[in-house]
């Protein structure tokens, strides 16, 4: 019963700690209750954000006790000053440096007040996944996870803090009470890191190799676009905001001590050890050399990506803005894996993997009984853990340096409610997210190629722009508050990205949030109006040869397009006026032919096309995506892709002067040429 009221959804909460609405504002409520509030209504004063309250809006205040102020300025000031003790491995900065409240820095009291306060406003009911639907005014996500109390009553958590009263309505927004205050940390990822204890030896190697140094970015104050918007942008040939912010972000997925010791490695030269046999060809002794064991090892754990536990693989990912809601498990088949691939700091491919097709269920290392199917796994491989499940499925390891595969995620709330081993556990930094994984996360060519990555490697279009990702707009909000007249999305202007080239000033590159109506793969979708010429950089695969496919939806209004592969005119320019069932496509529906569509599919390969995956749903048809005559996969190009960087570029040719051409591109795929001539592979999965 516990397990199940564990991962209960929110509305389980016991609803006899509602409130009944007076009619308030949410501040001169928080002043009405100044004998539980008082503390907090001081920072919200100094901070300048109590008139705020005040006035007209929607607002979310999670609101601290006294007890829970008094008792945090207390332990922040012990972590401070413990950590200037002799044998403290380093200062530790909380920005407290006194117990009492009236000694409280401006600074510290708007960046506690601002921690606990969103601009829009949420009941539990409103709250799904692991995250408050919007972030706080410090541009920050609060995690949120659940648990059960003496009496096995459903609870929730906000950043570790437990909601004791909640869902007190007021006239400009909604009131909930937490025991603690929240972690207001303004640390980056490797200042984070380091203060948890357990994460010691990850932590050692992080600073060792250097690499802490290239996680320390959060916000481009160069960047000047904000405020703009840019005509004929949009679908409807209407105007999109440019992005509000640049943001810098990264994902950190670390080793606890526990999974080093479980290995035998019990300090840094231990690892380095063990890396030197991981990595042979990397022989500079120096650590923060990128020809460096250690290094290398390092680097593969980090990404340029700042990903919430859910929206690693964009799965139960929910969101609304204005009239236009979305919920990523609309657009799934049951039994569809998700999966994403991401570019690690070391130049190499990470896989990120929910086996929803999966029925594998055994118990892990500490004999819970665990499915995979709702288990999130780094390396993945469906063919070992199909074709041969060890006897600890949960410890997967191939090859002769016995490579771990199938890597798990750890479920944030379970990380925050096992306190024994993870004492002061903090996920969300400043400027990136922490995940532990329970085994060693390892990069072999040979492994990736042979396990992990010999299949289609589909990867979303906002997966491959970091910044989308970065700041907030491939999940948009409504955070930033725009009225947007059609289309939620955004204008990218050129160098907003390193990611993304745009060659001239008429191309209209935007992107579009997701909503439930698109039938694109993941609900949203990159468009590029008028004589648009852009490109944008492939991710690095294992060395070998691919077969390069994209994504668009066709229509009346498109361009034509030609596709250059670093800078390589690829075959004659596309007509994306045309849809799939043209003849010079040649789609035809599977139930209208004798073999399911087999003969038909190798008719439209010969013609360089498929058709989409099996795997989602659009909406358009009411069923799986592989019906959507509007929607295909071209083969742009087969060839060999080394492990410099590859970009594609996709230029519109059709000569026209009204304007109205545009591209819609949705996602990727790099697969390998040898995994295509596979015959063992079920035709159902190959069309997933």
């Amino acid at each position: 019963m516990g397990l199940a009221c564990l991962t209960s959804c929110v509305e389980e909460i016991d609803t006899r700690n509602r409130y009944t609405f007076m009619g308030e504002t949410v501040g001169s409520f928080l002043e009405k209750n100044s004998e539980l509030y008082g503390d907090f209504n001081y920072i919200l004063d100094r901070a300048g954000l109590m008139s705020l309250l005040k006035a007209y809006g929607s607002y979310t205040c999670f609101a601290p006790t006294n007890d829970a102020v008094e008792r945090y300025l207390f332990q922040q000031d012990s972590i401070w000053r413990a950590s200037l003790q002799p044998g403290s491995r380093k200062e530790v900065w909380t920005g407290i440096t006194s117990p009492r409240l009236e000694d409280l820095t401006d600074s510290m009291c708007n960046v506690i007040a601002k921690t606990h306060v969103l601009p829009k406003a949420f009941l539990t009911t409103d709250m799904e996944g692991d995250v408050v639907p919007s972030m706080n005014l410090n541009d920050r996500f609060l995690t949120m996870s659940f648990g059960v109390d003496e009496n096995l009553h459903s609870v929730m958590y906000i950043n570790g803090a437990r909601l004791t009263v909640y869902d007190e309505e007021q006239e400009n927004g909604v009131v909930h009470t937490v025991a603690d205050v929240l972690n207001p940390s303004t640390n980056t990822l490797p200042a984070q890191i380091a203060e948890m204890p357990f994460l010691s030896i990850f932590s050692d190697a992080l600073t060792r190799t250097g690499l802490e140094g290239t996680m320390q970015l959060y916000k481009d104050d160069n960047y000047t676009e904000a405020n703009k918007w840019a005509s004929n942008a949009d679908m409807s040939s209407g105007a999109l905001p440019y992005p509000p912010n640049r943001y810098f972000g990264y994902t950190a997925f670390c080793e606890p001590d526990s999974v080093f010791h479980a290995n035998d490695i019990w300090n840094i030269e231990d690892l380095y050890a063990r890396c030197r046999q991981w990595y042979p060809n990397a022989t500079n002794p120096d650590f923060t050399s990128p020809d460096n064991a250690l290094w290398q090892f390092v680097a593969y754990h980090l990404l340029d990506w700042h990903l919430l536990y859910t929206r690693l693989v964009c799965y139960n990912v929910t969101g609304k803005t204005g009239g236009v809601s979305f919920k990523s498990e609309n657009h799934f088949a049951r039994t569809a894996d998700r999966a994403e691939h991401y570019e690690t700091k070391l130049g190499t491919m990470l896989k990120i993997m929910m086996p929803r097709s999966s029925d594998i269920i055994a118990p892990d290392e500490n004999g819970n009984m665990r499915e995979y199917r709702n288990t999130i796994f780094l390396n993945y491989s469906k063919e070992v853990s199909r074709n041969s499940v060890p006897a600890t499925p949960w410890d997967v390891r191939v090859g002769p340096k016995q490579v771990p595969l199938n890597v798990r995620v750890m479920d944030p709330a379970e990380v925050l409610a096992d306190t024994l081993h993870y004492p002061g556990f903090s996920q969300e930094a400043l400027n990136g997210t922490i995940h532990l994984i329970d085994n060693l996360l390892i990069y072999d060519d040979d492994i990736m190629a042979g396990y992990v990555l010999n299949g289609v490697i589909r990867i979303d279009y906002s997966a491959l722009v970091p910044e989308l990702t970065n700041n907030h707009l491939r999940w948009y909000d409504g955070t930033a508050g725009y009225q947007f007249t059609s289309d939620v999305g955004f204008f990218m202007p050129n160098s907003w990205s390193d990611h993304v080239k745009v060659f001239n000033d008429e191309c209209r590159l935007s992107y579009l949030a997701p909503r439930d109506g698109f039938d694109e793969y993941q609900g949203d979708l990159c468009i590029c109006k008028g004589q648009f010429d852009f490109a944008y950089r492939l991710p690095r695969v294992p060395p070998g040869t691919y077969e390069l496919r994209i994504s668009y939806i066709g229509g009346a209004d498109r361009g034509i397009v030609q596709f250059y592969v670093d800078d390589e005119i690829t075959g004659i320019p596309v007509d994306n006026r045309i849809y799939a069932d043209n003849p010079r496509i040649g789609y035809v529906a599977d139930n209208l032919t004798d073999d399911n569509g087999v003969a038909n599919d190798k008719q439209m390969k010969n013609r360089g096309y498929l058709k989409l995956p099996s795997g989602y749903y659009a909406p358009y048809v009411g069923g799986a995506a592989r019906k959507y005559t509007h929607g295909v996969r071209l083969v742009v190009t087969t060839k060999y892709f080394s492990r410099d960087i590859h970009w594609i570029r996709i230029k519109n040719v059709h000569d026209t002067d009204s304007g109205s051409d545009f591209y819609n591109h949705d996602f990727i795929e790099l697969v390998p040429v040898s995994w295509l001539r596979r015959e063992d592979i079920p035709l159902e999965e190959k069309r997933q």
